[in-house]
């Protein structure tokens, strides 16, 4: 890696999904979803985040000429949510899709709207900041080959 310190690719993301899980549990039961189930299609209205149990998501664009952009995976103790679009009640730009089975809790994002769940929304946000940021500086700071190794080292699902 280079020499400039950088913040970590949603290790802290952990704790804060433990106190959301704690606090859904008995509430909303797991779901085991299938391989390629589409859970939000794109152009929808997002309602559900989904918190990963096991497995994997993905946000994947559809374009008219029938080809696949992938935004970003989601992976076991993550919350799978459009951040932008359930921010400002927009059509989702990506579809939230099944890349590996998957065990899931969905969370109606209605709940964030309850004021014993308001700091959890704030710490969310916070947070997707922080890893968007993290995000950036390590694409920017890195280069190709110090990006991929630290990937296999840190993250190799």
């Amino acid at each position: 890696m280079s020499d400039n310190p950088l913040l970590s690719l949603g290790d802290s993301y952990e704790v804060l999904i433990n106190t959301l899980k704690t606090q859904l549990a008995g509430i909303y039961p797991q779901q085991l979803v299938a391989r390629n189930t589409v859970l939000l299609p794109q152009g929808d209205v997002q309602r559900y985040g989904y918190l990963i149990v096991e497995g994997v998501l993905g946000a994947i664009h559809d374009d008219i000429d029938g080809g696949q952009k992938c935004k970003e995976f989601y992976f076991k103790n993550e919350l799978a949510l459009l951040f932008a679009n359930w921010m400002t009640s927009s059509p989702a730009f990506y579809q939230l899709k099944v890349i590996n089975e998957a065990s899931v809790i969905k969370v109606p994002l209605t709940l964030f709207e309850q004021a014993q769940y308001q700091l959890i929304k704030q710490q969310l946000i916070a947070q997707q900041l922080i890893f968007k940021e993290a995000k950036e500086a390590f694409l920017l700071l890195n280069s190709p080959e110090q990006r991929y190794c630290y990937l296999l080292k840190h993250k190799p699902h």
